[in-house]
């Protein structure tokens, strides 16, 4: 009986995260929220064009493939926002000197600014977010956030 009541408690709290992370996930694909902050950040990326642009900034030039694959998009979507940040100035294109058939691409110092703009206004948001968090609440978050996000990586569906 108490196992039973047990279980139950963590199914009702996995119930509970589930639901909160669905609020999370709304929260960072609202374009009108993205929209506000980047236009206090100064720049117009679109949500794809900045996930794209802190990939390479946080993983290194990529292959085009490999770009898709590491911000969880399709090879159809990356090259066309591949495209737009080339003309716009953010990311540089050049082909694999091992395989011309393959592009590399590579943040340029304009994308990394607007990137960072971007990520500033962002941070501020969150620090101000988390104003009244007390700094052992911030690092229990961190810690357990960050083991939630690795164990889900690794727990096939």
């Amino acid at each position: 009986m108490a196992s039973s009541r047990a279980s139950k408690r963590k199914m009702d709290s996995v119930d509970s995260i589930s639901a909160a992370l669905a609020q999370v996930v709304r929260l960072s694909l609202s374009r009108a929220a993205f929209k506000r902050q980047a236009t206090s950040a100064d720049t117009e990326l679109s949500q794809p064009s900045y996930a794209l642009l802190r990939v390479l900034i946080d993983e290194g030039p990529q292959p085009v493939g490999q770009l898709a694959t590491t911000a969880h998009m399709d090879v159809g979507m990356t090259t066309r926002r591949v495209q737009a940040l080339v003309d716009a100035g953010h990311v540089t294109r050049h082909a694999d000197g091992n395989d011309g058939r393959v592009s590399i691409v590579q943040v340029t110092e304009a994308g990394r600014r607007a990137a960072d703009a971007l990520q500033d206004v962002r941070r501020e948001h969150l620090t101000r977010a988390l104003a009244d968090w007390t700094a052992d609440d911030l690092r229990q978050l961190d810690v357990l956030l960050s083991r939630f996000v690795n164990d889900t990586k690794e727990t096939p569906i």
